[in-house]
């Protein structure tokens, strides 16, 4: 995992003419699916586009960023809106039947997730949902890497032209990730990676 991760690098140039395998790519959406969140909650959707002609579009979106196109798969992550009771009731109900337990036994968990959303304003609560599809990105990267399968994360467009692009209304687009195989033209493979020595990152007290 080691060399994995010393390998992976942000694409920056991916080859159209590479796809990944159907395979690969349901073993990065359940390990997106496995990240941790606040509660279990999973207050995030994933859309993989495959039209090229919204990709296309996207693309005009995203500062014409050439993996939105280029790349074999495009995934957006988006949040929800609000977290209204009727998705809260709805996760109840999925412990419930998962875990095998009475409905009624998850009344306190249900109240304490309740309580605490109703003092986020919609902004704050758009804030806390998007740190955990944060995690789930971090999850879909380590798992690309792990595969050998070039990624790219994305913050970097226009979040309001997504929504209007992919018809949302109730969510929010925040983050996108494409995933394929780099292009030999793309000289940015080629950098050494820069990050923090240990020494510097961590503080031992």
């Amino acid at each position: 995992m080691k060399n994995a991760l010393a390998w992976r690098y942000a694409t920056q140039k991916y080859d159209p003419a590479k796809k990944i395998s159907a395979e690969n790519l349901q073993e990065i959406l359940e390990a997106i699916n496995s990240a941790p969140t606040s509660y279990g909650l999973q207050p995030f959707k994933l859309i993989h586009v495959q039209s090229p002609e919204l990709r296309s579009r996207l693309r005009a979106a995203s500062f014409d960023q050439s993996p939105v196109t280029d790349a074999s798969d495009l995934i957006v992550f988006t949040v929800n809106r609000q977290v209204a009771d009727e998705h809260i009731n709805a996760y109840m109900q999925r412990i419930a039947e998962v875990r095998e337990i009475e409905r009624e036994r998850l009344n306190r968990f249900e109240q304490n997730i309740v309580g605490v959303l109703s003092t986020l304003s919609p902004e704050q609560l758009i804030a806390w949902n998007t740190k955990q599809a944060y995690i789930g990105l971090g999850f879909g990267l380590v798992m690309a890497a792990h595969l050998g399968i070039d990624s790219t994360p994305m913050e970097g467009f226009q979040k309001e032209k997504y929504d209007e692009i992919l018809g949302l209304t109730d969510d929010h687009a925040v983050l996108a990730l494409t995933f394929g195989y780099r292009s030999e033209e793309d000289h940015t493979q080629h950098h050494k990676k820069v990050r923090k020595t240990l020494e510097q990152l961590v503080t031992v007290k």
